[in-house]
């Protein structure tokens, strides 16, 4: 595990912070569109806070987890407050999710728990994770009440609750431990978030306490196979000024989702004014591996397909029925639509791309052959993408025949074994840079860590291989598009009906 350093703005003098309260308060938001196994919207509140005279109960913490938005590569991982593609638009997902944390220094106030809410709406955070909120418990119930409805939301408190038949557990601590096990297929993730207070006398039995089960927490997930994340604000390092701030994103070595880059930012300014002395801390986790297997059993359950057309296959005559039927419908749209207009080189460019567009699809769906195929179809991918898809598979393969419980062929599993250098050698052929490990089958837990840190390897790469997969093709075709269209209008209107272009 590696922390990363959050630096740090200009602070004030640090104020001593104690436990005032032994009660603990769990608040869930869930986005109501939003389906397991993304990661759902949680709230988590605590309840040590300032010292007030008289004490109140009070919720130091909170805890805010939501659906992934899109791709951020390093490039354009900063979250962009004026993208689409926000929680309320779940449709669009991807199995990059961005954890943060950050220390609010105080959300009581109304006008702060908008602004953070903006702030959460608008940027591409998975999990995000809350400090210092000192909120009182009669008033963390409401936060957020009126907006529910509005960015599809709801609010849940417990104690401690099972969501969705053991697809999701919250186990929280002395409200300063929360722990979220999430269970894949094959994958089961525990995400911790903590708070420890500052080292002071005062706090050494709690401090060795939250210690003490923290560690508890880390054996259990090691001897149960679980895989774990911890998130929080650990005050273990010093200015010479006397104050610390020191925020952490660990992941358990062999972690499925690889954590890509790691960045900070600066929380949008309030009214001119910082609205918090900490940065937000952000890691990039891809849970590609973690959500395929989930995603290709949905299809498979719920037989979606999509339609493709055969355009490679067209004939003379077929072009021109095509053609027939796509001048007639550009007609029927400037009859029925601008019954006032006699050209269509009298519509503005807008008007008339979207008029071809539709003419286009349409025709195509009356004229040319189609085909029902499976939404995991797809075209060919460029040689190297393709065997690194094949070793990716056969390490998941390989994986799973050695830590499932199911009874498995012990001459299949020692085939794949044999095969494993070959793998590896045609990895090595991929990345320049990389070093077949030395290695040995013996014992079997530290064989399969190898095996996990190998497939993190992979995981990453193709990730990243993807991505760049995309942006060239849509490059490439937008370039050959734009030619096609001035000399030759068959390649162009092929290329406009192909789903893959």
């Amino acid at each position: 595990m590696s922390p990363y350093l959050s630096p740090d703005l200009p602070i004030s003098p640090p104020t001593l912070i104690l436990p005032v309260c032994n009660q603990k308060f769990l608040m869930l938001l869930i986005h109501k569109r939003v389906l397991l196994p993304n990661l759902v919207q949680l709230w988590k509140n605590w309840t040590p806070s300032l010292l007030q005279k008289p004490p109140l109960p009070m919720i130091e913490h909170q805890f805010i987890s939501g659906v992934s938005q899109g791709l951020h590569p390093p490039n354009s991982a900063i979250p962009n407050n004026n993208s689409p593609n926000n929680p309320s638009s779940p449709s669009f997902s991807s199995p990059l999710i961005n954890f943060g944390q950050i220390n609010v220094n105080g959300l009581c106030s109304p006008v702060r728990q908008l602004h953070l809410l903006n702030y959460f709406l608008h940027s591409s955070f998975g999990v995000l994770s809350l400090n210092d909120t000192r909120l009182t418990s009669s008033s963390a119930k409401f936060i957020y009440q009126n907006e529910h409805s509005q960015h599809n939301f709801k609010s849940y408190w417990a104690l401690s609750l099972l969501i969705h038949d053991l697809m999701m557990k919250i186990d929280p601590w002395n409200g300063r431990l929360l722990k979220l096990d999430l269970f894949f297929h094959q994958t089961k993730i525990s995400i911790i978030s903590v708070y420890i207070p500052p080292y002071h006398s005062i706090h050494y039995k709690e401090r060795d306490a939250i210690f003490a089960q923290l560690n508890f927490w880390l054996d259990k997930a090691h001897s149960n196979n679980y895989h774990v994340i911890i998130l929080g604000s650990s005050p273990t390092f010093y200015h010479q000024n006397g104050s610390s701030r020191l925020d952490y994103i660990w992941s358990s070595p062999g972690f499925p989702a690889p954590g890509l880059f790691s960045y900070v930012e600066t929380c949008p300014k309030l009214n001119d004014h910082q609205f918090t002395d900490h940065h937000v801390l952000i890691t990039a986790f891809d849970f590609n591996s973690c959500f395929a297997t989930l995603a290709k059993a949905r299809l498979k359950q719920k037989s979606e397909q999509r339609t493709i057309f055969l355009y490679k296959e067209l004939k003379d005559d077929t072009w021109d029925k095509f053609s027939i039927e796509v001048n007639s419908r550009l007609e029927l749209y400037l009859t029925t639509h601008h019954p006032s207009i006699t050209s269509l080189s009298a519509l503005s460019l807008d008007k008339l791309w979207h008029a071809l567009k539709r003419s286009i699809l349409g025709g195509a769906i009356d004229s040319l052959p189609f085909q029902h195929v499976s939404n995991t179809h797809h075209h060919k991918y460029p040689p190297e993408l393709t065997m690194l898809i094949a070793i990716n598979k056969f390490l998941d393969r390989l994986l799973f025949k050695l830590t499932t419980s199911r009874p498995s062929r012990p001459a299949q599993i020692s085939q794949m074994i044999n095969s494993l250098s070959t793998q590896l050698i045609l990895l090595k052929s991929l990345l320049k840079d990389y070093t077949i490990p030395i290695y040995s089958t013996t014992p079997l837990p530290a064989f399969i860590k190898f095996l996990r840190s190998q497939k993190a390897l992979v995981s990453a790469y193709l990730s990243t291989q993807f991505h760049q997969h995309r942006v060239d093709s849509i490059e490439y075709y937008t370039a050959l598009r734009d030619e096609h269209f001035s000399t030759s209008p068959g390649s162009f209107i092929s290329s406009a009906l192909s789903v893959e272009h």
